[in-house]
């Protein structure tokens, strides 16, 4: 049986890959890309967690998600920073 956990991470996995394929198709700068993929990942696994009922408020359930993907993408950004300083 397929657990909530899967699914929030199968969509996000696929809203991921649609959004790589379209920044490669109209030859968009990555650098303007990734914040809005990750509001389209906070966006859509925010409401899955709201239909799932992990969460019973929509906007907490949006936000909370929208924060995790930021972060984790502030993260990525910080540990390149780091690599790129060390020669």
């Amino acid at each position: 049986m397929i657990t909530t956990e899967q699914i929030i991470m199968l969509v996000t996995i696929l809203v991921t890959y649609i959004m790589g394929k379209l920044a490669k198709k109209f030859n968009w700068p990555t650098e303007d890309v990734i914040p809005f993929q990750n509001l389209c990942i906070g966006f859509f696994g925010g409401l899955l967690v709201f239909i799932v009922g992990l969460n019973e408020d929509p906007l907490i359930s949006i936000l909370s998600c929208m924060l995790a993907a930021f972060g984790a993408g502030g993260i990525y950004d910080l540990g390149k920073v780091g690599n790129n300083d060390k020669r």
